[in-house]
């Protein structure tokens, strides 16, 4: 990672009895009972766009993806109903960037859609705790604004593939919304990247 303009971490709310930093801020939310409060459909959606956000990054980048899937629930106690099953991240930049395409994927949908509300992009947040708990446990140097290395390097790498790939995400996220499940190589053909070699024992 590489030095970016750090940003205001809001350290308001807590998950799993843990405080849990975001850029966005919403006082008094309670996360165990937080959603998009949207249509089924629409949430739905929102989970393949962020399902999507992350296979998308890992092909951008030579990954492989050996499928991707959305459950049909709602973003509680911090967990987006989805996974990407994937394999072959070469470095730990490829790995943060992999790791914060969901949530900011999610975030900039919302903001297209207009549908981004503070609540909102805050709730788009706390969906990516699970990529947020592996990434700071694999790199113990990356905190928000109280370690040498801040978060928002990976949003900002993430937001950078996202940029250049956005309309791939749209089109894996409409089929996996509809299909809930893909294969690797199916995403790949929307994406129109490549699917990259299989790493049998490097799988994420």
């Amino acid at each position: 990672m590489t030095a970016s303009t750090l940003t205001t971490w809001h350290q308001d709310i807590n998950i799993n009895g843990q405080p849990y930093p975001t850029r966005t801020y919403v006082p008094d939310l309670d996360t165990d009972t937080a959603t998009f409060d949207l249509p089924q459909a629409q949430v739905t959606y929102l989970s393949a766009i962020h399902e999507a956000g992350h296979a998308v990054a890992l092909l951008a980048r030579g990954g492989h993806i050996h499928h991707a899937e959305v459950l049909l629930g709602t973003f509680q106690h911090g967990e987006p109903d989805g996974r990407v099953d994937a394999c072959g991240v070469r470095d730990g930049n490829m790995f943060a960037e992999f790791l914060a395409a969901g949530e900011r994927a999610t975030d900039r949908r919302l903001r297209e859609m207009g549908l981004w509300t503070p609540y909102r992009g805050l709730v788009a947040e706390t969906g990516a705790y699970a990529d947020r708990k592996t990434l700071l446990a694999d790199n113990p140097d990356v905190g928000f604004g109280d370690k040498p290395v801040d978060y928002l390097l990976a949003h900002d790498m993430a937001d950078t593939v996202l940029d250049a790939h956005w309309p791939a995400v749209l089109r894996v996220a409409d089929a996996l919304a509809h299909h809930h499940r893909l294969d690797g190589d199916t995403i790949a053909t929307l994406a129109g990247l490549p699917n990259g070699p299989h790493h049998a024992t490097d799988r994420s």
